[in-house]
């Protein structure tokens, strides 16, 4: 195993958290063309613009008004996406962590009733659950 932050990737010119980094975005990319996905999308819709959110119940749009908070266009406003495909079981399952990239990509490319769409709101609440189960576990370890 390398030194943490050597760039050993890319011909030097990457750490391997930038590697990561690269093809968990690629594959979110390709996930965005995931049939089983998209058909849980539609699903979901239950008018031209707006969709139900599986957690809250409620009708929401599908984008939201918003306002870069920092960067360079802080202050601008913009549209934010407020339905969004979840998985029900999260593709890195906060109390074991990464796996490896086979776990990862089976656990991405499910099939569609293994999606739930969710408002802003919902999502940003299970993300922040998940991410203190993570913290946690993360935490006992050092101990």
């Amino acid at each position: 195993m390398s030194e943490k932050g050597a760039k050993t990737c890319n011909g030097g010119q990457w750490t391997e958290a930038r590697r990561s980094s690269f093809i968990k975005n690629a594959l979110r990319a390709a996930h965005s063309k995931w049939g089983p996905a998209c058909r849980a999308k539609q699903a979901a819709r239950t008018r031209r613009g707006f969709y139900r959110c599986a957690a809250c119940g409620e009708e929401v749009p599908s984008t939201i008004p918003a306002v870069y908070k920092s960067g360079k266009k802080a202050g601008k406003a913009y549209r934010k996406k407020n339905a969004l495909m979840d998985h029900r079981d999260p593709v890195v399952d906060p109390k074991v962590g990464f796996v490896d990239w086979d776990t990862y990509i089976e656990r991405m490319f499910v099939e569609q009733d293994a999606y739930d769409c969710l408002c802003d709101a919902c999502h940003s609440s299970k993300t922040a659950e998940e991410r203190a189960i993570r913290t946690e576990v993360k935490r006992k370890a050092r101990e």
